[in-house]
């Protein structure tokens, strides 16, 4: 079965998480240096915090262009490892995950959903 829309869904929200997780990264190294110069723990807290969960968005978007790639060798079990990482990156990156997270969530529940096409003889 052709598999193209949910391959090229996966492909574009694992290519805008990467850039989703570096924007993550980039807020956090801002509020970490922020802290740094009025001498506020607080904010150093926090931005050390979006950091570790920007290169873990990182990793898990990596992860999901992986997965789109292999869709075709067993679509179930992609398609709920892309739904997996869309739901997660809502988690650890909230609303910079927003285009990722429902591109990667509507590849995975079609992968899931869609049954192949059976022709009549």
């Amino acid at each position: 079965m052709n598999r193209t829309a949910e391959f090229v869904l996966g492909l574009i929200g694992g290519i805008t998480g990467v850039i989703a997780s570096g924007t993550a990264m980039l807020l956090g190294v801002f509020m970490t240096a922020a802290s740094a110069v009025t001498l506020e723990d607080f904010g150093s807290f926090f931005g050390l915090g979006a950091i570790a969960a920007g290169v873990l968005v990182f990793l898990m978007s990596v992860f999901a262009i992986v997965a789109t790639c292999l869709i075709k060798t067993n679509v179930k079990f992609w398609g709920i490892m892309l739904i997996i990482i869309g739901g997660v990156g809502f988690i650890l990156i909230q609303f910079i995950w927003v285009v990722p997270g429902v591109l990667l969530l509507i590849s995975g529940i079609m992968c899931v959903a869609r049954k192949p096409q059976y022709e009549d003889f």
